[in-house]
């Protein structure tokens, strides 16, 4: 039974049924309440995409396009009743960002986007912020991405960076291979390498290891987690909107909940040191001797010294892969 005062009340079930959310927004939304008596919101398309986007995979919600009689639509549908409270907040957020949006085809990318922040609070989510090392992490992640967009544009950007999805390399383009490590200034010249694929190589790719300095600071100096998110998160709102959606998957992936507080936690950042990781390298890499695994070092970057260069370098050979 759906309380009275939620948006769906009065809808029937046993057929797909339908309220306009408010003849004033600039976009079709519609309250729904689906054939098995679920609850939806409904975004009513001119055509579907076409490549379709990948679309959010959520425990309790279902979000898909369908075409209609009346025409083609993208649904997300509760599964479970029990978050109806939940759903209504994440349903009037989507819509407020769809909202924002000059075409149907950004608002359709803001409105998935934005369910790519909810992401891990309705399948269950964290229960608590990232931990210092993993906000140290991420802060030195996004910083090499900052460069990287700046160099090859915000979606070939995202795609490259592979770290949250756990891959071996935070970054991964055609020809190159970035592994970024976060250090805090103070302590000793050590990088950790957490195992033997991370410094490994890649069949045809160059290898580069980026390390940064990311110090925790006391107010008001530096800026929080939070803050170097929404750095980003402006800048492709301003530059390419249509990489918000990926910018959000990545960030999901990587444990960030927008809703958490960060603001314990203030941090400053240095210029990150690259490394060509050739020939000589200190390193232990793949292969390793049978029944050997999960190989963790501290690699001194005295020893890295012959191999650093700088970013205008690496630049030239990014910029030079994705010419035509």
């Amino acid at each position: 039974m759906i309380p009275n005062d939620k948006p769906w009340s009065g809808l029937k079930a046993g057929k797909v049924d339908t309220r306009r959310v408010s003849a004033s927004a600039r976009w079709n939304w519609f309250w729904a309440v689906m054939p098995h008596a679920d609850v939806a919101l409904v975004l009513k398309l001119t055509d579907l995409p076409n490549p379709p986007p990948d679309l959010p995979r959520l425990r309790n919600l279902e979000i898909r396009f369908q075409t209609l009689p009346g025409g083609p639509i993208l649904y997300i549908r509760l599964k479970d009743n029990a978050q109806l409270e939940l759903f209504e907040t994440l349903c009037r957020d989507v819509m407020a960002a769809g909202e924002l949006a000059d075409t149907e085809v950004e608002a359709l990318e803001r409105a998935i986007g934005r369910t790519f922040r909810w992401h891990y609070l309705l399948r269950g989510g964290r229960p608590e912020v990232l931990s210092e090392e993993t906000q140290k992490g991420l802060i030195g992640e996004i910083e090499v991405l900052k460069l990287l967009i700046a160099s090859l544009g915000a979606k070939p950007a995202l795609t490259a960076w592979t770290g949250p999805s756990g891959a071996p390399k935070d970054f991964e383009l055609k020809a190159d291979c970035i592994e970024v490590k976060a250090r805090r200034g103070a302590s000793q010249p050590f990088v950790k390498i957490t195992n033997e694929y991370q410094l490994a190589d890649v069949p045809d790719r160059r290898l580069w290891l980026a390390v940064l300095a990311v110090d925790k600071v006391q107010p008001p100096h530096g800026r929080t987690l939070t803050e170097f998110v929404f750095e980003v998160t402006e800048l492709l709102e301003q530059a390419e909107p249509s990489a918000i959606m990926d910018w959000d998957m990545h960030l999901a992936d990587a444990g960030f909940d927008n809703l958490h507080d960060y603001s314990a936690w203030r941090w400053i950042v240095s210029v990150p040191d690259f490394h060509s990781v050739t020939e000589g390298f200190p390193r232990i890499a793949a292969p390793v001797p049978l029944g050997v695994s999960s190989v963790s070092y501290a690699l001194a970057l005295s020893a890295c010294t012959p191999f650093r260069t700088d970013w205008a370098h690496l630049q030239k050979n990014l910029i030079e892969e994705v010419q035509p």
